[in-house]
């Protein structure tokens, strides 16, 4: 599987530009090609989920090249303390309200 995996990722970004965004079959992951350092090109896992129109929640979105990198942030991403402090920070904010928005009836 991970040379099956390896492999398709190297022919999808065969033709791709440094910094270009390629979208995988998981919501909200994408793959970007880095430029090039000492003829070694590095490829990053660039994690942005999109919001209820379908576009990026954010502008950048978090860049991993490692599984350390990603244990490290899901741990922080799992502590309790975390969700409160940024609710708390809503709260100050005046509360970030999720907007339903309907589909239009045509």
């Amino acid at each position: 599987m991970s040379t099956e995996l390896e492999n398709k990722i190297k022919e999808a970004l065969k033709d791709v530009k440094p910094w270009q965004r390629v979208p995988t079959t998981v919501e909200g992951v994408f793959l970007v090609k880095t430029p090039a350092n000492d003829n070694r090109e590095t490829i990053m896992v660039e994690i942005n989920p999109l919001n209820e129109r379908g576009t990026s929640m954010k502008r950048k979105g978090l860049f991993l090249k490692s599984t350390s990198e990603f244990e490290g942030f899901e741990s922080v991403f799992k502590n309790d303390r975390v969700m409160d402090l940024l609710d708390a920070i809503e709260a100050i904010a005046g509360g970030a309200k999720k907007k339903e928005i309907r589909a239009i009836e045509i």
